[in-house]
């Protein structure tokens, strides 16, 4: 493997075309819409977001340069922020080192897919002990990893891929998962997150999945629906959307299996620390 490195520099030729094909963006439009929800954000005076412009088009561009959409984005941040303030409120990685460094539950691959998505795998079954981490700290890991997937301008153009590898999950997993966190998780992809989600996938689920699917079916908008697929065990099904040329071998792929997990990527966290702290002020005043 590559060691693990954010992806900050600017977006290549490529990059700018797919975000004009599919976000709008052109330099005019930017500069306008940057200009536009700058306004927007001063007369929003219970909001608290910083605004210069690499921070705003964090915003921008999941919402195709709608200033007014962008602020509706920032407005629900800050309502997810306020509603789990007791899970969230100024959260630095070091608050889930253990998590990342002790359990292999979260795992982002190094390489990018076919699409140029960044794929992050989460495993539901066999490396996770819920004595040892709960749904919530999951989640807590998730929205950390998150903070650091918005400073790549290919990931804020291109999307992310989730893949939920239910693989060994049993009756003790089932148990440890509520409507409640399942409410939280799915209202942080669909509303209160900048990243375009473009598919979720769903692999190596027992029979009880059907348990768990059930806490997670009430709250899935149509929009994500339409993006969620489910494999059991078929690789080749997975391979449809994300090719396995791109895959390690763990995944049907042609990649060398895995041999790095969230410890291997943790000390990334830590050198974004300034970035983290503005985000964590991000919300209503």
């Amino acid at each position: 493997m590559g060691s693990f490195e954010l992806e900050t520099a600017p977006p290549s030729a490529e990059l700018l075309e797919v975000a004009r094909v599919e976000l709008r963006e052109t330099p005019e439009v930017r500069q306008a819409a940057v200009e536009e929800l700058r306004k927007l954000l001063q007369a929003a005076t219970d909001l608290n977001f910083p605004d210069d412009e690499e921070f705003l088009i964090i915003f921008l561009r999941p919402t195709k340069f709608y200033a007014e959409s962008a602020l509706k984005l920032m407005r629900n941040i800050a309502e997810f922020n306020k509603t789990y303030k007791e899970t969230l409120f100024n959260l630095m990685p070091s608050d889930v080192m253990n998590v990342f460094i002790e359990h292999n539950i979260i795992n982002i691959l190094t390489n990018r897919d076919q699409k140029g998505r960044r794929m992050m795998v989460v495993n539901m079954g066999e490396t996770w002990d819920p004595k040892a981490v709960s749904e919530e700290h999951i989640f807590r890991v998730l929205y950390t990893i998150h903070k650091l997937a918005v400073l790549e301008p290919a990931t804020q153009i291109n999307g992310v891929v989730v893949i939920y590898d239910f693989k060994g999950m049993g009756m003790k997993h089932v148990r440890s998962m509520s409507p409640g966190g399942a409410k939280r998780l799915l209202t942080f992809i669909q509303e209160a997150s900048p990243l375009r989600v473009k598919g979720i996938h769903f692999i190596n689920q027992p029979m009880i999945f059907s348990m768990v699917w059930s806490l997670f079916k009430p709250f899935v908008q149509d929009k994500l629906n339409k993006r969620m697929f489910f494999h059991g065990d078929k690789m080749a099904k997975l391979h449809e959307h994300v090719h396995k040329e791109y895959l390690p071998s763990n995944y049907g792929g042609t990649l060398p299996a895995l041999t790095y997990g969230g410890k291997d990527w943790y000390p990334v966290a830590e050198q974004y620390l300034d970035f983290i702290k503005k985000w964590n002020t991000c919300g209503f005043k």
